[in-house]
Formats: C-alpha cells, sequence, structure tokens
C-alpha cells in the first residue's frame, strides 16, 4: 500500500481549560484514529490484531466503537491506567485484539500495580493481563516473565512468542530503548509497517517506519533508523 510514503507524528495540543491531554499520533498523513501514540500523562497505546484466537475471546461484533478512535480518545482524554481501563471495559467493543497500554506515573514497587497492561479485546471480553495473570499460558512459548508483559505478533503464535520471550529473559533486567531496538524487535521481526519504543519514564518515544517507493535501505521498519523524540519539548510547544 501507499502508507510508508506518507508517515507522520501528528502533535496535538490540550486545549486551555479543558480536560484534556496533548498528545502524539504515530501515523501516515490524513490518518485521524490511533494506533500508536503517546500522551503528555506519559500514558502509550499498542495495540495488534488478532487472527488466531481460541474460545476465550468471545463473539466479534461489527457494531460497536471503531477501536482506532478509541484508542485516540484514550490518549487524548484519559490520564491513568485505571481511567484506561475503565473506558476500555465500559466500551461497544467490536473486533479481537490485543491491545498494550503503559503509564509512566506507576512506580510498581510503590503503588503495588504494574505500570504496563495488555489487554484481550473482542466484543465479549476485555481482560486486563500483567505479568502475573497474563495469557495464553504456554511454559514453552509463552511463559510468564516477572515484571513483563508480552505477546508476539498475535494470541496463538509460538513462531514469534517463543523468539520474543527468549529475548526478553535474555535481557530482563537491563532493557533500554536502544537494546529493544537493537536486540529484541529486530530479531523477533516485528513491526513491519512501523515500529514505535516507548520510555515513558524518560519522555521518549523512538520511531521507524517501512522503507517508502523512493527510498533505499531495509524494507521493514524494524531493520530501519530509528527517530528519537523528546516528547516533553513537542508537548510543550505551542
Amino acid at each position: 500500500g501507499p502508507f510508508q510514503d506518507f508517515p507522520q507524528v501528528t502533535i496535538y495540543h490540550e486545549e486551555e481549560g479543558s480536560n484534556s491531554n496533548s498528545f502524539a499520533n504515530v501515523g501516515w498523513t490524513g490518518w485521524i484514529g490511533s494506533i500508536s501514540g503517546m500522551s503528555s500523562e506519559a500514558t502509550a497505546i499498542s495495540e495488534i490484531g488478532v487472527t488466531f484466537p481460541d474460545s476465550s475471546f468471545g463473539k466479534q461484533s461489527r457494531i460497536g466503537v471503531p477501536f482506532v478512535f478509541l484508542l485516540r480518545d484514550i490518549l487524548n482524554f484519559e490520564k491513568s491506567l485505571p481511567s484506561i481501563r475503565k473506558r476500555v471495559t465500559s466500551a461497544r467493543r467490536t473486533c479481537d485484539l490485543i491491545l498494550g497500554f503503559g503509564d509512566g506515573k506507576i512506580k510498581a514497587e510503590e503503588d503495588g500495580e504494574a505500570p504496563f497492561n495488555s489487554v484481550q479485546y473482542s466484543h465479549s471480553v476485555a481482560n486486563f493481563m500483567d505479568d502475573k495473570n497474563l495469557a495464553p499460558v504456554n511454559d514453552s512459548w509463552h511463559r510468564r516473565i516477572p515484571n513483563v508483559v508480552y505477546h508476539g505478533m498475535d494470541w496463538l503464535c509460538p513462531g514469534y512468542s517463543v523468539v520474543l520471550q527468549d529475548k526478553l529473559e535474555q535481557h530482563r533486567t537491563s532493557l533500554t530503548p536502544e537494546l529493544v531496538i537493537n536486540d529484541v524487535i529486530s530479531i523477533v521481526q516485528t513491526g513491519d509497517l512501523h515500529a514505535v519504543v516507548y520510555d515513558l519514564t524518560e519522555m521518549t518515544m523512538y520511531v521507524a517506519n517501512a522503507r517508502g517507493s523512493q527510498e533505499t535501505g531495509p524494507l521493514k521498519a524494524y531493520d530501519r533508523t530509528f527517530t528519537r523524540f523528546n516528547m516533553t519539548e513537542l508537548f510543550e510547544l505551542a
């Protein structure tokens, strides 16, 4: 498709006197939904479609809130992981997805809550998961790792999940954005069209896009150069 020729990070600034957030929407020119992005409240979103669910997903529906607008509203209005959880569980949900939400304000040891959750998402369910209740459970290709929440390219996806699992176990206590870029997602080979890495404690975001039709170099986003964004500075721009 044409998307790789028009990558764009759009910064929306909060309206003075409103209860909204400034946020960055990682997408393409003309794209108004959200699948990747970060807010001035140190929250971030991620998403991947589910082609291989299991029976725990229940039903899908084509009647409801399009998930790209639900995710955009979360960036625009929600202030914390608990408020994100409330919006998602009360939404008129549609298709099978895995969502990811992070909140850089949460200190796990002090707050007793994980700063990142994944969500098994469908019309029927919205199951928020941390490192202690992560699913699906499989001791060979999707083990639970302390303080880590992860999914491969799908729900039932042993080929990708086992590589991601092994890399995260290898680097669990030493993960940095640079290490994730150089020795996790590039090895797992996840993030074809665009790849985004967030550091919510430092308020930085790293973005790579697939090769455009007029560009040279590697094809997939995960193999290309990442651009680092200082989100604090960008949100403060008038």
